[in-house]
């Protein structure tokens, strides 16, 4: 079979190429005829005769590389040789049953030889592939109905898989996709047909292209399409009697893969400011947050230990225009160590998760001062440079929080200053609930309500002395310490919380030197009962507000 016979294969492969290393190409038959050619620095090709660089290849059947015509006998003895815009060329032959059929080249002006000529060995490796799969196209015509059946059970199976997956012929054009691949990639039309590496302009799929090795579970950013793609690719060949007869890929994001996205999710559900004012915050905070919401500016919460300020970011949030997004958290409280570079700002970081949502950092004055200036630097551009080289802008709404005086830790050199003053111009402050007496009664009994109800004593109710007893607790943390003390006595209170009740948490009150129990033994207390009384941990988990692995990890903690 000629080569000729398959000439739209032999177009789509020189077009491929053209593309992939942006240069002309040229496939010739064994009778010196061209069968298809690409028209992206020249115009027109010259005959191909015996004596030329092409002839050569087919009649040796050897690839040839020259990066400089001029050092060729044949070109110069050519009556087109000083108008010849061609400066180098690489002529690969193609078998077919061990006899030369013809031959692909690749035609370089002059500006293209020292890019290709720059890492030849895999630039012919590359036309070597493509000259082995156009002699694989002429092997398996007779089969290729028998391919087709094939392919069809295929798009059955993937189209039931939740992951985006795409098929292509082994030229990687797009034969099928499923149902999740338009929506991870925000693709409106129909691409079947279309090249993959057009549609997926990542270098994991180009790389693939060129050298045909298996890729599985590459962990990627791909943002060269209209929406951004966090996540992992697996690729791989389709292969029919040792021969490729097309490609696979799948496309797994990060928010299905990575079991922090459910740990984040559970321990930060959505609130709202409608469930929270009055007595969690006060309305001026709230009018003044609802406010700031409503803008793009970043926000620097400051508030003691446990006074509500990730909840109140939260609230903002949901109160946003983005609260179709999940909020992204990082806890800068957390031990850091040589990773957590890559784990804020690369390319699966929590800045890349938080396109087009809200990001909180909690604590920020605990993060290294090296990372405090990366996310500065970044405040002013809001663009993330990938050790790729890749650049990308991200859109995202920035909350942060401290516990501490920021203008004093910019003066101990403990916050970066140019971050400080990145973060301030719009600041929310929450004040402590022993501030606010009014509040924290509304609090106590809004809590009391809420926890009696989960332990089956609907109506629940503090009983006046043990009130003023809370009452006149110093709540060194405020909100965290709060939902744990009303938790533990609704749990253990004979449908009323009393002044014994109180009395056993051995509670401090204001200038009282006395015994305090601390508050992670009172969480470990908590867990234990909840333990005892509950052998379903995901209820547990619920009833703290935390995700399981945390529960998990707190029950390890405490020896429970």
């Amino acid at each position: 079979m000629l080569l000729a016979e398959i000439k739209s294969d032999a177009d789509k492969f020189s077009e491929v190429i053209s593309k992939t290393l942006d240069v002309d190409v040229l496939i010739v038959d064994n009778n010196l005829k061209t069968v298809s050619n690409t028209c992206r620095y020249f115009d027109k090709f010259t005959l191909i005769s015996r004596t030329s660089i092409v002839g050569r290849v087919i009649l040796s059947g050897e690839t040839v590389a020259i990066d400089d015509r001029t050092t060729f006998a044949a070109c110069k003895n050519c009556p087109e040789f000083y108008e010849c815009e061609m400066a180098g060329i690489i002529g690969v032959p193609i078998f077919y049953n061990e006899v030369v059929v013809g031959a692909i080249a690749l035609v370089l002006p002059k500006q293209k030889v020292p890019v290709i000529f720059k890492d030849v060995r895999n630039s012919i490796a590359f036309v070597e592939n493509m000259s082995a799969l156009l002699t694989s196209k002429i092997r398996n015509r007779d089969d290729y109905n028998t391919l087709n059946i094939a392919r069809r059970e295929r798009e059955v199976l993937m189209d039931s898989i939740a992951d985006a997956i795409v098929s292509t012929d082994d030229l990687g054009r797009i034969a099928y996709y499923n149902r999740q691949f338009p929506k991870y990639f925000d693709i409106r039309e129909d691409c079947c047909g279309e090249m993959i590496s057009q549609v997926i302009p990542h270098k994991v799929i180009l790389d693939f292209l060129t050298n045909s090795v298996d890729v599985r579970d590459k962990m990627v950013y791909m943002g060269e399409t209209g929406q951004l793609f966090c996540g992992f690719v697996s690729c791989s060949n389709i292969s029919i009697n040792g021969n490729r007869n097309g490609m696979l890929f799948l496309f797994r994001p990060v928010s299905s893969a990575n079991q922090d996205w459910e740990e984040l999710s559970a321990q930060h559900p959505a609130a709202s400011f409608a469930q929270t004012a009055g007595h969690v915050f006060s309305g001026e905070l709230v009018r003044r947050a609802k406010r700031l919401a409503m803008t793009e500016e970043s926000i620097l919460i400051q508030g003691e230990e446990g006074t509500g300020k990730r909840l109140l970011a939260q609230c903002i949030h949901e109160f946003s225009n983005r609260s179709q997004m999940p909020m992204v958290s990082v806890d800068c409280g957390w031990p850091y160590h040589a990773g957590q570079e890559e784990f804020l700002f690369g390319e699966l970081g929590r800045l890349q998760a938080a396109h087009k949502s809200t990001l909180f950092f909690h604590h920020v004055e605990r993060l290294p001062l090296y990372l405090q200036k990366q996310l500065a630097a970044f405040l002013q551009t809001r663009t993330l440079r990938h050790k790729s080289g890749f650049e990308v802008f991200l859109d995202i709404r920035m909350l942060f929080s401290t516990a501490e005086d920021p203008e004093k830790m910019v003066s101990k050199g403990q916050l970066w200053d140019k971050l400080y003053y990145g973060i301030s111009c719009a600041a929310l402050t929450v004040p402590p609930l022993r501030a606010d007496s009014v509040r924290l009664r509304q609090l106590l009994e809004e809590r009391a309500r809420l926890y009696g109800e989960r332990y089956g004593k609907p109506g629940l109710q503090i009983h006046e002395q043990a009130m003023e007893s809370l009452l006149h607790y110093q709540w060194p943390n405020n909100l965290r310490e709060a939902e744990l003390v009303i938790d533990r006595l609704a749990a253990v209170c004979d449908g009323e919380i009393r002044q014994s009740d109180v009395a056993e948490l051995k509670l401090k009150r204001q200038n009282d030197e006395s015994y305090r129990q601390p508050l992670s033994e009172l969480e470990r207390e908590h867990i234990r009962h909840l333990l005892q009384t509950n052998q379903n941990k995901d209820e547990i988990a619920r009833i703290l507000k935390i995700g399981r692995a945390t529960l998990y990890r707190k029950i390890k903690e405490y020896d429970l």
